[in-house]
């Protein structure tokens, strides 16, 4: 299940009462999602029909929710998205790719599946990210596949 999209919370009002299909359309999710959720403790106002849920409750069932499902990784790991959890690099396999000026991605190889792991990070912590993961390269970005023209080419 590879395309689990968190609901935006941003766009719950918290002053307002939703019904089922509104909280569906609102957050772009089923309606049997919304009702799964109230089974598994989504608050409604009084259990009559229609169901009617306020927004704070909402807002607050989906925070916990989310906060639930966060791991945070550790100084010397980063996040494997194929193993949904923070993994060690296989050594030497981290490289830095540069987001600008004040931020780096560091990229590597996970130790358990051998898929590309990332983490973001602040340029200024450099020393400590080489402490943790060996001596890191900078990689330059490849032109393959770019639609950067190349200035000696036909």
């Amino acid at each position: 299940m590879s395309g689990i999209k968190s609901p935006d919370r941003r766009r719950i009002r918290i002053r307002r009462t939703y019904s089922v299909p509104e909280v569906a359309a609102l957050l772009e999710v089923h309606v049997h999602t919304v009702r799964r959720w109230l089974k598994n403790g989504l608050g409604s106002i009084d259990g009559q029909n229609p169901t009617l849920i306020h927004g704070v409750e909402l807002r607050r069932y989906l925070d916990v929710r989310a906060k639930g499902r966060k791991k945070k990784c550790g100084p010397d790991e980063m996040y494997c998205l194929s193993c949904r959890a923070p993994r060690l690099p296989i050594l030497g396999s981290v490289h830095i790719d540069d987001l600008n000026e004040k931020t780096v991605r560091l990229v590597g190889v996970c130790c358990t599946c051998g898929r590309k792991i990332c983490r973001a990070g602040s340029a200024s912590r450099l020393q400590e990210y080489t402490a943790s993961f060996g001596p890191l390269q900078r990689r330059t970005p490849s032109l393959k596949g770019s639609s950067i023209p190349l200035l000696d080419g036909d």
